[in-house]
Formats: C-alpha cells, sequence, structure tokens
C-alpha cells in the first residue's frame, strides 16, 4: 500500500484552495483567540505527495494569512495574526488571530518540563527561500521538541504574520 501511486494531486489541492478561501475570519472576537486548521483530509503530508504539491500549499497558507492581517478590522483593541507551518505534519498548520494581548505573549513562553521551543535563526534557515516562495510577511522558526511518556517527539514551526 505504501509504493501506490497518489492520483489526483492536482484535484485535491484545487478543492483545498477552495476550501482555504472559504475561511471567514474575525468572527470570535470576544474570545482570546481564533484559529483556523487546515480543512480537509491529512493528505496533503503524505509521502507520496509531490514537492510542487506541498509548496504551493504553503504558498497559498501564507497568502491566506496576509489576506487577514489585510482585512483586520480597525476597531479592535488588539488584534495579531500569525501562520503556523509545521513542516512535518503540513495538515497541523494553523491561522491563529489573537485577541488577547496577555495570551498573545504567553502563547510564545514554551520553555516548560514536556514542551519547548528552541528558536531557529532565520537567517540561515528558512522554509520559504527553500520552497522559493516570495512574501512580505515576517518568518520565525521554531525546533519544537514533546516530550510524552518517556517518548521525545522533535517538529520544526515556522510562524509567519505578525511576530
Amino acid at each position: 500500500m505504501d509504493r501506490k501511486k497518489q492520483r489526483g494531486q492536482r484535484r485535491r489541492i484545487n478543492t483545498l484552495f477552495h476550501m482555504i478561501d472559504e475561511l471567514t475570519p474575525f468572527q470570535k472576537q470576544e474570545n482570546m483567540y481564533e484559529h483556523f486548521h487546515v480543512p480537509g483530509s491529512p493528505w496533503i503530508e503524505a509521502p507520496k505527495t509531490s514537492s510542487k504539491i506541498k509548496t504551493l500549499f504553503i504558498k497559498k497558507w501564507l497568502e491566506k494569512t496576509s489576506e487577514f492581517i489585510e482585512n483586520k478590522p480597525q476597531k479592535l483593541y488588539f488584534c495579531k495574526v500569525v501562520a503556523v507551518v509545521d513542516c512535518q505534519h503540513l495538515w497541523s498548520s494553523q491561522i491563529i488571530i489573537f485577541y488577547s494581548e496577555d495570551y498573545y505573549k504567553t502563547f510564545w513562553d514554551r520553555k516548560r518540563q514536556y514542551q519547548r521551543w528552541d528558536c531557529i535563526d532565520s537567517k540561515e534557515i528558512s522554509l520559504v527561500k527553500s520552497r522559493n516562495i516570495e512574501i512580505s510577511l515576517f518568518e520565525k522558526g521554531y525546533i519544537e521538541t514533546i516530550i510524552d511518556e518517556g517518548l521525545i517527539i522533535r517538529s520544526v514551526l515556522w510562524f509567519y504574520g505578525e511576530l
């Protein structure tokens, strides 16, 4: 089953783009934050999904983040829009809209016993540069380490937007 070719990637990415275009921000302004997960099934992170398709997805996800930033309501006291791209698990990527300044500040504090984020120097390594994606958003990368019952899980998270 693992060697089977994944068919219909172009059709699936077009359907995914349509679902991303339908995301509607700024609906839960009374909460501390609002977040959007990648709509649809996790086929985007399958090993057989081509690198070109994955790059197209990342580009579209960041374009949608830019659109959210441009269309931000002016009346909000505090509002920051940030995209998270999880390299190993693209389907886990999110767009987060922060409405609480306190929550925004504590969100970045990830130096706990079971979860740790270590900053990556974006001048040396960059997800968008490695995939030739042109953006005007700020970029910040972290290596996430999660320790769960002795199991150590590492992944790379890239954040874009109002950092």
